[in-house]
């Protein structure tokens, strides 16, 4: 089903009683939660998005307009949630074949969950998004059972509603985090707001997400923490405007042979990634066995640790590359690339101890090798 045949019904009528301030507006890096929860449905192709509003109406319905969502206000918001949510759903054109159901208390769901579960789409069926076993939200809702919302009494909720219709549901395992991660307490919106900041960088939780969702080999994982060790050796080294962002150098390194098992492992990695919503991980971490010119810092220091890294091992350069044209023995196309970039990693070595004011074994203390690739 493609997006555009796809609506999204976005829960803002509550009174936010537990937190104590009205957590629709409230502000997470730059935006309000309701503008992020709005921002990850249009941005991910869906293009009927409605606000249902109710308590503080006027501000709301403002926020929501600005956003480029549709308000619609629920007479009937202080009955609970379900009113709300048969609101929403009286509301959307008949020729909407599903929906997503997402309070605007859960905000920071990112655009490529929502795309994914849009290829599971089904008139007649509920796509749930689960991460590492547990269901959470928006599910995905075929437009057949918005009769039998708007014709059901509200016992139990809307919970109780999808409870009895199992039998139509499937489950689909997604990288986020988010889509469990609501603002019920004051300490769930600190979180909530560090996310945000972040949103582009997978949390540690994401990242074991990842690894199960793409069948990642263990020895694979062991290697690429020892790589992530190493570039971070590197990057504090660093100084000045040749400094990397950490954060993201880290999941690079983590995350750069998850597809390892794959045939061009280093594409298919960088399309897993932007298809699971790390587009910038993904940059960094698919340039491991090619680098580009002008490539950034982050890359540059994931290149390099990646050839200093056999195994979980650390190793000198000219060993990583003699073994490498022992591999390729006669093949005068593979050996060729391989001098390519053994030279590329020779030169950001000369890099590195240039703005580091030091040797690359030096850098990495323990390792007793002389790393510079040239003996």
């Amino acid at each position: 089903m493609k997006p555009s045949e796809i609506s999204a019904v976005i829960l803002a009528a509550g009174y936010s009683s537990r937190m104590g301030f009205f957590k629709p507006l409230s502000a997470l890096d730059g935006l309000t939660a309701l503008e992020w929860a709005v921002r990850s449905m249009s941005e991910a192709g869906i293009g009927d998005v409605v606000v249902v509003t109710g308590f503080r109406r006027e501000e709301t319905e403002n926020c929501a307009a600005r956003a480029g969502a549709r308000p619609v206000f629920n007479p009937r918001f202080s009955e609970g949630m379900f009113s709300s949510v048969q609101t929403g759903a009286a509301s959307l054109s008949s020729s909407s074949r599903a929906f997503f159901l997402l309070p605007a208390d859960i905000p920071t769901v990112r655009p490529a969950t929502v795309r994914l579960l849009a290829r599971y789409a089904s008139f007649r069926g509920i796509t749930y998004p689960l991460f590492r076993g547990e269901r959470g939200h928006p599910p995905l809702i075929g437009a057949s059972f918005i009769p039998h919302i708007l014709n059901y009494s509200g016992e139990g909720g809307f919970r109780r509603f999808l409870e009895m219709r199992e039998k139509s549901a499937i489950d689909l395992a997604v990288a986020d985090e988010g889509v469990l991660l609501d603002m019920d307490e004051p300490e769930d919106f600190e979180r909530m707001r560090l996310r945000a900041k972040r949103i582009h960088i997978p949390s540690p939780a994401e990242r074991q997400s990842l690894f199960t969702i793409a069948g990642t080999p263990e020895e694979v994982l062991a290697h690429s923490e020892k790589v992530a060790s190493v570039a971070l050796k590197l990057a504090r080294a660093l100084k000045g405007r040749a400094g990397a962002d950490r954060d993201l150098l880290e999941c690079a390194c983590l995350l750069h042979d998850i597809c390892k098992a794959l045939p061009e492992h280093d594409a298919a990695g960088k399309v897993f990634l932007e298809v699971c919503g790390f587009p910038a991980v993904a940059a960094v971490a698919s340039c491991h066995m090619n680098l580009p010119p002008r490539a950034a810092p982050e890359a540059k220091l994931l290149y390099l640790a990646d050839k200093l890294v056999r195994g979980s091992f650390v190793v000198p350069l000219a060993e990583r590359k003699r073994l490498a044209m022992e591999k390729f023995g006669d093949d005068r196309d593979a050996r060729s690339n391989i001098g390519k970039r053994f030279a590329r990693a020779r030169r950001i070595v000369r890099w590195i101890e240039r703005e580091a004011g030091k040797k690359i074994a030096d850098i990495l203390g323990e390792e007793n090798h002389t790393l510079d690739g040239s003996h």
